[in-house]
């Protein structure tokens, strides 16, 4: 979108300089200094979006842009009336309308602030005053010169479409008839910003009103402009190989975030599984224990005081959720919260993995929200053997994870993925037990049925699954999608890195170019008016000295010349001695 902005604002800055070429030119009855005014205010308030791309939107730059963008219709509007409006009442009834639409715009600006100035700014003013600009343009083909005719209905057409472009699709708003044109239903109309098309009908625009003035040469101006056709050259340069140049920032600037992104998830990943292994190797401990082995061995003992208190001080030793023992059958048979109003006791967590991997042989590892807790932690779970060997109970500690947001120092978007895309811990935790692209209708049934993270429903974040390294519209901003996986199979830890710096990088290259442009331009109305000026000069010269020697009124040869001339000659001959040659 940055290069469409940057193409935007030079159509309209070489739009200006036309309209200087051909003030200066002193061709065509239009009042061309009005629409140059209206090129470069317009051109300056799009540009100020690459400034929004670049540093954030706040409220002075928006209200910046907006008096530009109206001081600019006015500047339209004005262009139109003193092209159209030739006796004194007509200009008097223009004036009058442009007074009463910008009070209107003016009260809408103390009713509903900046957006509905822009809205009614565009309505009242750009849209009208594009219109009779584009009527201005047309009407002036029949006094033209040859040639220029046919590209001066081209500049009426593409000015009548812009009207309608900037005045009648404006941003959104409740109230008729902007619920219906406006630049989100355009978009989800055409696929395409509204500012393309604007700035497709600025290119044209400036190209149609530079041949137009090429067109209108005199006698003296018979060979094209050196200096337009090295501003061509000069733009065509620096648009060149200023996009080369930002495209190189900006792929080093995506290396350089993909890189700092991937060490970021890393190490996220790496505490994520030290915590895990540290839950994992307590778990097996546990197991040893003589009072949970002899347990296991003798189910109806008199040791599950001594139990529940081993479990208490490993709760509390290892600030745990919950530590418990099931049965094989999946019966919670002493657990540390025994004494809570949510107690596990007595509740079978026969469903679980952890308990199903557990009761096989082997410890596991499972993340997972609490059925009974409705709080999200990670599970490691042991079997506990009799002195036979035999698996007669499954060990499960339950710790929260820990909180990624408070871990992740510069990463403001993280979260854990499950195998399925399912978040966990984000560091916005409104973004949990949503899923970050869309699953399908059994992925959604398999998840609800597996009471692994609740009931859903998952609501996507992305539309559609990320690639690793991949540049994504997050948050209505661009973001890096980057992930490291996790030693728990399926499971990663996702960041979605932001663009600043690269936006930082793409401005620095888009801004350059835009100076450099900025500069032939200036450069080019200056040399381009000296050298309409030495023309001018040169022809009127060659007149009056045509004058000196042919007599305006008879086309004879004019006597007072010769007479002069013959009398400077005989004075030159006789001071010299040499005889007198005509």
């Amino acid at each position: 979108m940055d290069y469409v902005i940057f193409v935007y604002g030079l159509a309209f800055f070489l739009l200006g300089a036309a309209c200087l070429s051909m003030r200066a030119r002193a061709f065509l009855q239009l009042p061309w200094g009005w629409l140059a005014a209206f090129a470069f205010s317009h051109g300056s308030a799009e540009w100020l979006d690459l400034a929004a791309l670049g540093f954030g939107r706040n409220q002075t730059l928006s209200a910046i842009k907006i008096v530009l963008i109206i001081a600019s219709f006015v500047f339209l509007f004005q262009f139109a009336l003193a092209g159209l409006a030739q006796r004194r009442t007509q200009r008097v009834l223009g004036y009058a309308v442009l007074g009463v639409a910008l009070s209107l715009v003016a009260v809408a600006a103390s009713t509903g602030g900046l957006t509905l100035l822009e809205i009614s700014a565009r309505w009242l003013l750009g849209l009208p005053g594009g219109l009779l600009a584009a009527v201005a343009i047309d009407r002036t083909r029949a006094s033209s010169q040859a040639g220029s005719g046919p590209w001066l209905v081209v500049l009426a057409a593409f000015t009548m479409l812009y009207a309608v472009l900037t005045g009648a699709i404006a941003p959104t708003a409740d109230f008729f008839p902007v619920q219906v044109l406006n630049d989100q239903h355009f978009l989800q109309l055409t696929g395409v910003p509204v500012q393309v098309f604007r700035a497709f009908a600025a290119v044209v625009m400036a190209i149609a009103l530079w041949i137009a003035s090429e067109a209108v040469r005199n006698k003296a101006e018979e060979k094209p402009s050196r200096y337009t056709l090295a501003l061509a050259a000069i733009m065509l340069i620096l648009v060149t190989s200023g996009w080369g140049l930002t495209e190189a920032l900006t792929r080093q600037s995506y290396n350089q975030i993909a890189i700092r992104g991937n060490h970021q998830a890393d190490a996220l990943a790496q505490i994520v599984d030290t915590g895990m292994q540290r839950l994992q190797q307590a778990a097996q401990l546990l197991t040893v224990n003589s009072a949970i082995i002899e347990i296991a061995s003798n189910p109806q003992g008199a040791r599950l005081p001594i139990v529940n208190l081993v479990l208490d001080q490993a709760t509390v030793a290892l600030q745990l959720e919950v530590a418990y023992l099931l049965d094989t059958s999946g019966n919670v048979i002493a657990s540390s919260n025994r004494n809570a109003p949510d107690s596990f006791v007595g509740r079978n967590y026969a469903f679980r993995p952890y308990f199903q991997a557990a009761v096989k042989g082997s410890g596991a590892n499972y993340l997972a929200l609490g059925v009974t807790s409705g709080i999200f932690g990670h599970y490691a779970s042991a079997p506990v053997r009799d002195l036979e060997g035999q698996v007669r109970l499954v060990a499960v500690l339950k710790s929260r994870l820990p909180s990624l947001a408070s871990v992740a120092k510069q990463a403001t978007d993280c979260m854990l993925l499950s195998p399925l895309g399912v978040v966990i811990d984000a560091c916005d935790q409104r973004l949990n037990l949503r899923s970050l692209w869309p699953l399908s209708t059994e992925d959604v049934k398999a998840l609800i049925d597996s009471r692994q993270f609740g009931p859903g429903p998952f609501r996507p974040l992305l539309g559609v699954r990320p690639k690793a390294d991949q540049i994504l519209l997050w948050r209505g901003r661009q973001a890096m999608y980057v992930n490291a996986p996790l030693s728990l199979e399926g499971w990663s830890v996702a960041l979605l890195m932001p663009l600043r710096e690269a936006r930082t990088y793409r401005l620095f290259g888009i801004g350059t170019t835009l100076i450099l442009s900025l500069l032939a331009i200036f450069a080019y109305v200056l040399l381009h008016g000296h050298e309409v000026y030495e023309r001018r000069l040169g022809s009127l010269m060659e007149q009056l000295r045509d004058q000196s020697q042919i007599d305006p009124l008879t086309q004879l040869p004019n006597r007072g010349w010769f007479h002069e001339n013959f009398e400077r000659e005989l004075r030159k001959s006789q001071r010299l001695g040499n005889p007198l040659a005509l």
